[in-house]
Order: structure tokens, then C-alpha cells, then sequence
């Protein structure tokens, strides 16, 4: 390392790729990067996204050098012709493009894997690396990643270039750049992450803004996300030996809005129902009407879910309702299909035919069509068959479709976890 240990304390990001400002790609791995640099305890200034342009790209990165301990540098390492980045901050950093034997080893080999013996000569273009690189294997693809140490202004600099694809960036950054970066840094950030339910924003911080603003060590920071909450509590500590003093605040934080409190940690609410049931070997099943079946797409996410998720029934149709869900129609007749006594048939139903200890249903008006004066856009019913019965809860959702639709599947949730905690 050309400096000391400590001398990495600022980071910049720089994402290139013209479709990200097309806006044809989201930038993901913006966010996920920086959020790995607040846990090694490296302050992220700024971010940058520029096109597949040589003249912008050497810009930012000489931009970044001028003002940052680190540059972490996101895409444009692929075997086409607008794929610069390596090319681009080898001149930066003073140094000469070099074919990297096991780079090119690598690639053969990974295209020998996929069956693929005709390897194009650009994909070689892969392998060039600069002189004095600390090269990274792609383990998720082709396009090795590279970490430059050099010096800037008299002052000691890193680069890391990464892949654009989030599966290769993240896995390469936790394999490779994460342990470098660990020993070079002399601060950590240890997070504890408090996820609310069924209170607004406004209304926890207004309970908890004595504490958010003393700004003591540990801090205390909130975060809105579109159907609950979230708090940061964050401690600097200068080795991984330091007690843990968040345990105060913590305990004070849920004296306070305890009730709402549904995990303190990283999981989401799936998750905290997957395991649920999973300590209470149950099954669960769902039967979504507005959700269309996102309720089921969002737990099937989880890896280790087959062992407590059966399955679910997209049931929009009201025939479909009847069919597979054994709704009785005299229900759709009398009370139609945004109802508390529909959302209680659907539960039960799915629960009989899929056999499964809980089932979810969800029933509403996702919009921004088909709402009435009695039954307006967002009324949403959800309910939870289990062997004690059936629970029902009725929201009105304020927003547009996807939110009411993503909402109604947090509430979802929710309300299985409740069911699951009785």
C-alpha cells in the first residue's frame, strides 16, 4: 500500500454505462456500494454516473482522484469497444495495459465450462490489465476487476474497478475488495437497524427526536420506506474489540414504540415470517386478488422458503375465486369482492386446498380504476386462516397502484406474523 493504513477514510463512486443515464438500467450498484462502504467505516461523498464516453469517464475519475482516498468504479470492463474503463484508468494512475496470464486462463476456461470452444478474440481484451494491478477473479463471469494503488497530488490513492452486473460486482467486491479495504481502514461502523410496522414516519420521530438529535455516539438516524419504517443506530468504533454501547438506546428505542417494533436486524418481514413458521415447522400458502401474486413472488425470494411455502392461487377473476378457492358465489353476490366476508372465504378456501397450516388472502381496489363512493381506490382487506380461525384487517391505502399493491403485501405479511406470534 503506498500510504499508511488509516489513509483510506473518503470514497467516491463512479458507475459508467450510458444506459444508466438513459435511465434503461437502475442504478443498483450504486446504492449497494455504498452502503459497504459505511459498514468499513469509509465516508461516501459523491457519486458519479457517466456515459461510455472517454474523454467524461477520465474526467470523473480524475475528478475523484483529486478529492477522494478511494475510487470504486463500477462497469465498462466487458470485451466491446465502448468497454474503456480499464484502458481509461490505467492512464490515470500512470500506468501500462499488460495481458494478465491467469485473467486469460480464466476466460478460456469459463467458456470451455459453457461448452463454447470458439472464444472471439475481443473477449481477450478482458485480460489487459494495468502493470502493477492487484487483479480480482470474476468467479459470476468473465471481465476480471483490478485495484490500483498510486499516488496523486503527493497523496496515496486506490482505485478498484468491479463489473457493471450486480451479480458479479457484488460478489467480487465481497471476495476480493472487502478484505483489502478491511486493512486499510481504521475505523468500523457498527449498525443496528430497528424496522417499524403500523406507525408513520412522522409519528415514530416525533416520539424518538430527542434522541435522533442529541447526535452522540452511538447516533441515531431514520429512514421511510413505503409501508413502515426504519432507524439506523450507529456506533464508530476503531476495532472490532470495542463493547457494543448501542444496547442503551436500543432498549430505550423500544420502550418507546416497542408495539411497532418487528425486528431489530436485517431482516425484512418476509423473512421474519419464513422463520417463523420455519421454528414452528408450519406451512403457508396464498391467495392474492389485487396482489396478482406478488405476495408469493416476494417469499419465494427467500432462499430456504420451499420448506414452509406450499404455494399460492392468483385469484382475480371472481370464477377463479369460486373455482380454486371455493369461495360460495351467494358471497360475491351479497357482499362483492372487496369485502371482509370474501377475504375470510378466500383464506379459509386456500388454506383446505392447499392444505397448509396458515393462508394468506388479499382482496382490494389497487386502482386507479373501479372505486365507488362505499368502496374507494386502496380498500384493501386482508386475512389469515389458521387452525384458531380466520383474522381480518381493513386498510385504506392512500397512493398509486404499485404502492397499494406493495403495501397491502407488506400488511400481508404483517398480519401472519402477528398470527404466527399469538
Amino acid at each position: 500500500m503506498t500510504g499508511n493504513a488509516s489513509s483510506i477514510r473518503i470514497g467516491e463512486i463512479i458507475c459508467v454505462g450510458t444506459e444508466l443515464l438513459l435511465g434503461q438500467i437502475v442504478n443498483t450498484n450504486a446504492a449497494w456500494l455504498a452502503r459497504q462502504l459505511t459498514l468499513l467505516g469509509i465516508s461516501s461523498y459523491y457519486q458519479t454516473v457517466v456515459g461510455d464516453n472517454p474523454e467524461r469517464m477520465r474526467l470523473a475519475m480524475e475528478v475523484a482522484a483529486d478529492r477522494s482516498d478511494l475510487i470504486v468504479v463500477t462497469g465498462g470492463l466487458g470485451p466491446t469497444a465502448d468497454d474503456l474503463t480499464m484502458a481509461i484508468a490505467a492512464d490515470v494512475t500512470g500506468q501500462v495495459l499488460m495481458e494478465h496470464a491467469p485473467s486469460r486462463a480464466a476466460i478460456a476456461d469459463y467458456f470451455h465450462r459453457l461448452g463454447r470452444t470458439n472464444i472471439t478474440e475481443n473477449n481477450w481484451k478482458q485480460a489487459q490489465m494495468p502493470e502493477s494491478a492487484l487483479v480480482m477473479p470474476n468467479n459470476n463471469g468473465t471481465a476480471p476487476g483490478a485495484i490500483l494503488e498510486f499516488t496523486r497530488n503527493q497523496q496515496p490513492k486506490v482505485m478498484i474497478l468491479l463489473p457493471g452486473p450486480p451479480s458479479e460486482m457484488t460478489l467480487m467486491f465481497k471476495e476480493s475488495a472487502a478484505p483489502y479495504l478491511e486493512q486499510r481502514t481504521s475505523t468500523r461502523f457498527r449498525h443496528h437497524f430497528v424496522r417499524l410496522i403500523g406507525i408513520g414516519e412522522s409519528a415514530a420521530e416525533t416520539k424518538l427526536k430527542d434522541l435522533i438529535d442529541s447526535q452522540q455516539n452511538p447516533t441515531l438516524a431514520p429512514y421511510a420506506s413505503e409501508g413502515e419504517v426504519m432507524f439506523r443506530v450507529t456506533q464508530l468504533v476503531h476495532s472490532d474489540d470495542e463493547p457494543d454501547n448501542t444496547t442503551e438506546l436500543l432498549a430505550e428505542i423500544d420502550r418507546r414504540v416497542g408495539e411497532f417494533i418487528y425486528e431489530i436486524g436485517p431482516r425484512t418481514m418476509p423473512d421474519v415470517v419464513k422463520d417463523l413458521l420455519a421454528e414452528k415447522n408450519l406451512t403457508i400458502s396464498f391467495a392474492e386478488s389485487c396482489t396478482a401474486g406478488l405476495i408469493a413472488a416476494t417469499f419465494g425470494e427467500i432462499p430456504g422458503v420451499s420448506k414452509v411455502f406450499r404455494g399460492g392461487i392468483v385469484a382475480y377473476d371472481n370464477q377463479v375465486k369460486i373455482d380454486h378457492l371455493l369461495v360460495d358465489p351467494a358471497l360475491l353476490d351479497q357482499y362483492g369482492a372487496v369485502s371482509e366476508e370474501v377475504a375470510s372465504a378466500m383464506a379459509t378456501g386456500c388454506r383446505n386446498v392447499m392444505k397448509t397450516d396458515l393462508a394468506v388472502a388479499v382482496t382490494g381496489i389497487a386502482g386507479p380504476d373501479g372505486g365507488t363512493e362505499d368502496k374507494p381506490v386502496g380498500l384493501v382487506y386482508l386475512a389469515v386462516a389458521s387452525a384458531a380461525g380466520v383474522q381480518i384487517r381493513r386498510m385504506q391505502i392512500p397512493g398509486n397502484r404499485a404502492r397499494v399493491r406493495k403495501v397491502s403485501a407488506l400488511n400481508a405479511f404483517d398480519l401472519a406474523r402477528r398470527v404466527l406470534i399469538q
